[in-house]
């Protein structure tokens, strides 16, 4: 289960490990303005290089409306003067209010610090927003709870302390960056992403009372989900049939219609808990009933752990798919792979 960071102390040395391990993962390129709408500063940078992730931390900002740490990234361009801004991923330094997009949690089976994301983007133009970018980048939402038991949704971005931090990061970046450029261009001013959108948010809304979120025991895999989720999207797409068409919502990984008419559903777990599974099994099938006879029922779980043979056997009896994904590559840079 993953819970919010609250503790002022805790907050800071997790901003602390967050910064420390980047400078780490990353180059320092000097001082450079980072420019936003708002104004510049100039600040120590940090990058990858040309064409990769850039990060500046600003420090406990105690002036803002709601007092945060401040931290920017974006894709370095070593030509231009000031580096703009893709994304900030602020933390508030007391509260732990969601009118800052960024903030810790705390995995209370291994403590596991989490850096996550609301998925509100920002950006000034229209088309840039929440539910347009869950729709685009196929990014999963995940339950965290406080101390009060209040739930708060968001997008596990990196586990602060591990090898692929920056990588992790630059692929949130990555994703924000290139969402931002197509609404640029005019290219998800479609019909069809348009219907896509609604469609996300019909669904959400459908089953907003069946599946309270996710509230996982395991997390290794966690920040992977909406790359898994992009890899089964881009397999499906290039295998469509006339009628079929492929979508995604807060509460379903993935599921195709035909014709208008759900056929496919598709749901990815980090791991093989008991719960975990029960969960699934209970999503699967709750989500199948709104579609016809046939909906054919997909699990992509992690190829290097074993289902207890019990729950393999209800799997198989209700007709589910087993499907298994892998990270190939060493320390920072890994990809995904479906069996």
């Amino acid at each position: 289960m993953l819970v919010v960071l609250e503790d002022t102390k805790q907050k800071k040395a997790a901003q602390a490990a967050l910064a420390r391990n980047l400078k780490a993962a990353l180059r320092p390129h000097g001082l450079h303005t980072i420019g936003f709408p708002g104004g510049n500063f100039d600040l120590p940078l940090f990058s990858a290089g040309p064409g990769r992730l850039w990060a500046a931390f600003g420090g406990a900002s105690q002036d803002a409306p709601i007092p945060r740490y401040w931290n920017a990234f974006g894709v370095y361009q070593p030509d231009k003067h000031a580096q703009s801004i893709t994304v900030e991923i602020n933390i508030p330094t007391v509260s732990i209010g969601a009118q800052v997009s960024g903030f810790f949690a705390e995995d209370t089976a291994t403590g596991d610090l989490f850096l996550l994301h609301s998925g509100r983007i920002g950006g000034g133009r229209p088309g840039i927003g929440k539910t347009a970018f869950l729709v685009w980048s196929k990014a999963k939402l995940v339950e965290v709870m406080d101390q009060n038991k209040r739930r708060r949704m968001g997008i596990a971005v990196a586990k602060i302390n591990s090898p692929d931090l920056a990588s992790r990061i630059e692929a949130f970046v990555g994703s924000v960056y290139n969402f931002k450029d197509q609404v640029a261009q005019g290219a998800l001013q479609t019909a069809e992403f348009k219907r896509r959108v609604e469609e996300f948010d019909r669904y959400s809304k459908e089953f907003s009372g069946k599946k309270r979120g996710t509230r996982d025991d395991y997390f290794e895999y966690l920040t992977y989900h909406g790359d898994i989720v992009q890899r089964l999207y881009e397999e499906r797409t290039s295998k469509l049939s006339h009628g079929e068409k492929v979508f995604n919502s807060t509460l379903i990984d993935l599921f195709v219609k035909r014709d208008g008419v759900l056929s496919e559903v598709y749901e990815v777990k980090t791991g093989v808990g008991r719960q975990m599974l029960y969960t699934a099994i209970g999503q699967l099938v709750t989500h199948a009933m709104n579609g016809s006879k046939h909906v054919t029922k997909f699990l992509v779980l992690p190829s290097d752990e074993s289902v207890p043979e019990d729950l393999d056997r209800a799997i198989s009896n209700l007709g589910i798919r087993v499907r298994r994904f892998s990270l190939k590559g060493k320390g920072g840079a890994k990809s995904v792979e479906i069996d």
